[in-house]
């Protein structure tokens, strides 16, 4: 009768070689966590405890107060989550250089949220969530594995990431059965990841992207909230709006002058009205350019306005022309760049660039990098949507010395003061 192996359970916190690994199953059947056993190795000690560390950290990290970003804006929400995701990283799981990547699940690309000392893509390059020719990190994107890859110089997958990276170990982020993005850390050392630092990876990733669904959540639970409250003051008031008019067709008969006065009146709120309740692609006081005066510390100042958006194109061009600028105007990222470039051949360079972060062709960051990479004084201000930044332009630029953020809808004032500083810091006054 041959001899009936004891079945051995490998804990998770087990810190063991492949190696011994391969010895212990040549005396027991090493059986999976969920399954019946008859021993367990577990690591214990200084091991769980750092396991105990991580999970700490990772409920911290997913447990948003609401009342504490209620106040913050896109870029700040994602600067605070950013904060604590660098400071868990280097503390627990003893990582210097890594890269958050998130899938946009409309264009299938992993876009860069979170960077530490790792280079970014050039302008045009992407990284998309498939097996071969986008990097480890498209691999295992595409897999659902984790891979740690010992050696870079041995490596087809690589993709450069870390300035002389000798290794590597790239996990992916699960939110409940779906692949979210990925984890990917880099040493200038060879072999400088083993199982310990992947298990320690894989479970904090899970913490990573529970917290930025989290936070995608908030933000859409705010915008959609804004939505309504704007589409109900519309409805409250379109009756009302309707019986001024009324009332001053009336008072048009007997005294023309007041009656036009009112008309114009009501006029100027419902346009005022639909702008702020139009969404994101308005300046919501556009009108007010019509009054607006030169600006002697604004004249002949040299500006690119770049928006798909039609309405925000117009509204931006014609505040700054009657502040006297001179206004290039750019209909999406790929003009955009030809721009930059055809500027740079001629030795000339923009006072200031707006930009949208979401264009066709090239994204803000994009246009910003490219910008940026010509003139290093380049003032640059991106616009958005209150929404989902999903190339999180915000972040990235902000790390890089992005000049601000104009969050649409706006108002002309703060157009005009956002230009007016950025164009004097550029000046050094």
């Amino acid at each position: 009768m041959a001899h009936l192996r004891q079945r051995l359970c490998i804990s998770f916190d087990a810190s063991i070689s492949t190696e011994i690994k391969a010895a212990l199953s040549e005396h027991f059947e090493i059986v999976p966590s969920n399954g019946k056993n008859d021993l367990v190795l577990s690591g214990g000690g200084e091991m769980q405890t750092k396991i105990n560390a991580i999970c700490d950290a990772g409920i911290e990290l997913t447990q948003i107060d609401a009342s504490t970003v209620k106040s913050l804006n896109v870029a700040e929400r994602l600067r605070l989550m950013e904060e604590k995701v660098v400071r868990y990283v280097h503390e627990l799981l003893d990582m210097d250089n890594f890269e958050i990547r998130l899938l946009d699940p409309r264009s299938g690309n992993l876009e860069l949220v979170i960077a530490e000392n790792l280079s970014p893509l050039k302008i045009g390059e992407v990284i998309r969530a498939e097996e071969l020719e986008n990097g480890i990190c498209g691999n295992v994107a595409a897999t659902g594995k984790s891979y740690i890859c010992p050696d870079v110089s041995q490596e087809p997958l690589y993709k450069q990431g870390l300035d002389s990276a000798a290794s590597t170990v790239t996990v992916p982020l699960w939110l409940n059965d779906k692949i979210i993005g990925v984890f990917n850390a880099e040493s200038n050392n060879l072999d400088a990841f083993d199982e310990n630092d992947r298990r320690m990876a894989e479970i904090f990733g899970r913490y990573i992207a529970s917290a930025m669904h989290t936070l995608d959540l908030l933000v859409i639970e705010r915008y959609t909230t804004n939505e309504q409250v704007a589409k109900t003051i519309l409805d409250e008031l379109a009756a009302p709006l309707k019986e001024i008019d009324v009332i001053a067709v009336e008072v048009l008969q007997h005294d023309e002058k007041l009656g036009q006065k009112l008309l114009d009146a009501t006029k100027s709120v419902q346009k005022r009205l639909e702008a702020c309740t139009a969404g994101q692609q308005t300046i919501i006081d556009a009108d007010r350019a019509n009054f607006i005066k030169q600006d002697p510390t604004m004249k002949g100042r040299n500006i690119l306005v770049a928006d798909d958006e039609e309405v925000v194109r117009e509204g931006v061009e014609a505040v700054l022309l009657k502040l006297g600028c001179n206004v290039t105007v750019c209909i999406d990222g790929t003009q955009t760049i030809e721009e930059l470039k055809e500027s740079q051949r001629l030795g000339t360079q923009f006072d200031l660039i707006i930009s949208d972060i979401r264009m066709p062709g090239c994204n803000g960051y994009e246009v910003f990098t490219a910008a940026t990479e010509m003139w290093s004084n380049q003032p640059v201000v991106l616009m958005t949507g209150f929404g989902y930044d999903p190339h999180h332009s915000i972040m990235r630029a902000s790390q890089e010395g992005m000049h601000t953020v104009l969050f649409k809808p706006f108002r002309t004032e703060q157009l005009i003061e956002t230009v007016k500083k950025a164009c004097l810091k550029k000046a050094g006054c």
